[in-house]
Protein backbone atom coordinates (compact mmCIF):
# COMPACT_ATOMS: atom_id res chain seq x y z
CA UNK A 1 0.00 0.00 0.00
CA UNK A 2 1.10 3.86 -0.86
CA UNK A 3 1.70 6.40 1.89
CA UNK A 4 -0.04 10.13 1.69
CA UNK A 5 2.69 12.14 2.33
CA UNK A 6 3.82 15.82 3.08
CA UNK A 7 7.75 16.16 2.78
CA UNK A 8 9.43 18.74 5.15
CA UNK A 9 11.69 21.37 3.98
CA UNK A 10 14.85 19.44 5.27
CA UNK A 11 13.79 16.29 2.80
CA UNK A 12 15.62 16.25 0.08
CA UNK A 13 13.89 16.52 -3.53
CA UNK A 14 15.63 12.95 -4.81
CA UNK A 15 13.91 11.22 -2.05
CA UNK A 16 10.50 13.11 -2.72
CA UNK A 17 11.19 12.00 -6.58
CA UNK A 18 12.10 8.61 -5.74
CA UNK A 19 9.53 7.93 -3.35
CA UNK A 20 7.23 8.85 -6.32
CA UNK A 21 8.94 6.28 -8.18
CA UNK A 22 7.43 3.84 -5.76
CA UNK A 23 4.15 4.82 -6.03
CA UNK A 24 4.19 7.05 -2.95
CA UNK A 25 1.61 10.13 -3.12
CA UNK A 26 4.31 13.19 -1.99
CA UNK A 27 3.92 16.57 -1.58
CA UNK A 28 6.41 18.88 -0.44
CA UNK A 29 6.47 21.28 1.97
CA UNK A 30 7.88 24.43 -0.52
CA UNK A 31 5.38 23.33 -3.14
CA UNK A 32 1.98 23.68 -0.99
CA UNK A 33 0.20 26.56 -1.50
CA UNK A 34 0.30 28.56 1.87
CA UNK A 35 2.78 26.69 3.33
CA UNK A 36 6.71 26.92 1.80
CA UNK A 37 9.92 27.12 3.61
CA UNK A 38 9.97 28.45 7.03
CA UNK A 39 6.26 27.30 7.75
CA UNK A 40 5.52 26.71 11.77
CA UNK A 41 5.11 23.64 12.54
CA UNK A 42 1.73 24.03 13.96
CA UNK A 43 0.51 24.95 10.33
CA UNK A 44 2.14 21.94 8.69
CA UNK A 45 0.86 19.64 11.34
CA UNK A 46 -2.45 20.86 10.48
CA UNK A 47 -2.31 21.03 6.84
CA UNK A 48 -0.90 17.35 7.19
CA UNK A 49 -3.60 16.47 9.09
CA UNK A 50 -6.26 17.72 6.70
CA UNK A 51 -5.19 16.51 3.94
CA UNK A 52 -4.24 12.97 5.66
CA UNK A 53 -0.65 12.80 5.17
CA UNK A 54 2.00 11.58 7.22
CA UNK A 55 4.97 14.51 7.85
CA UNK A 56 8.25 12.90 6.48
CA UNK A 57 11.04 15.09 8.28
CA UNK A 58 14.25 15.21 9.85
CA UNK A 59 12.75 18.23 12.77
CA UNK A 60 12.59 16.57 16.37
CA UNK A 61 9.99 19.34 16.57
CA UNK A 62 6.88 17.17 15.02
CA UNK A 63 7.19 15.59 18.49
CA UNK A 64 9.32 17.15 21.09
CA UNK A 65 7.45 20.91 20.85
CA UNK A 66 3.82 19.16 19.16
CA UNK A 67 1.68 17.16 20.38
CA UNK A 68 2.07 14.30 17.69
CA UNK A 69 -1.54 13.17 18.35
CA UNK A 70 -2.26 16.49 16.41
CA UNK A 71 -1.05 15.09 13.20
CA UNK A 72 -1.72 12.32 10.83
CA UNK A 73 1.64 10.71 11.74
CA UNK A 74 5.53 11.60 11.43
CA UNK A 75 8.09 9.61 9.85
CA UNK A 76 11.43 10.90 11.45
CA UNK A 77 14.59 10.40 10.10
CA UNK A 78 16.89 10.41 12.77
CA UNK A 79 19.85 9.58 11.02
CA UNK A 80 20.43 12.09 8.26
CA UNK A 81 23.34 9.91 7.05
CA UNK A 82 21.08 7.76 5.12
CA UNK A 83 21.21 8.34 1.04
CA UNK A 84 18.29 8.90 -0.72
CA UNK A 85 17.38 5.60 -1.71
CA UNK A 86 17.49 3.53 2.06
CA UNK A 87 15.32 6.80 3.18
CA UNK A 88 12.77 5.75 0.57
CA UNK A 89 13.60 2.18 0.73
CA UNK A 90 12.91 2.43 4.64
CA UNK A 91 9.56 3.91 3.99
CA UNK A 92 8.51 1.76 0.98
CA UNK A 93 9.07 -1.04 3.61
CA UNK A 94 7.03 0.38 6.21
CA UNK A 95 4.11 0.92 4.11
CA UNK A 96 4.18 -2.95 3.09
CA UNK A 97 3.59 -3.53 7.28
CA UNK A 98 2.10 -0.82 8.49
CA UNK A 99 -1.24 0.95 7.56
CA UNK A 100 -1.31 4.60 7.43
CA UNK A 101 -3.81 4.86 9.95
CA UNK A 102 -1.80 3.00 12.74
CA UNK A 103 1.56 5.40 12.01
CA UNK A 104 1.65 7.82 14.61
CA UNK A 105 5.74 8.69 15.44
CA UNK A 106 7.92 5.75 13.22
CA UNK A 107 11.51 5.80 12.82
CA UNK A 108 13.00 5.83 9.53
CA UNK A 109 16.13 3.91 9.83
CA UNK A 110 18.33 1.28 8.36
CA UNK A 111 16.54 -0.81 10.71
CA UNK A 112 13.56 -0.94 8.16
CA UNK A 113 15.75 -2.63 5.23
Amino acid sequence: MAYRILADENVERATVNYLRKLDHDVERLDDVTGLGRGSEDESIAQYAREHDRLILTQDDDFFTDLDVEDTAGVLFQRDQRLSTREVGDAVHEMSQYLDQSDIILEYISRNWL
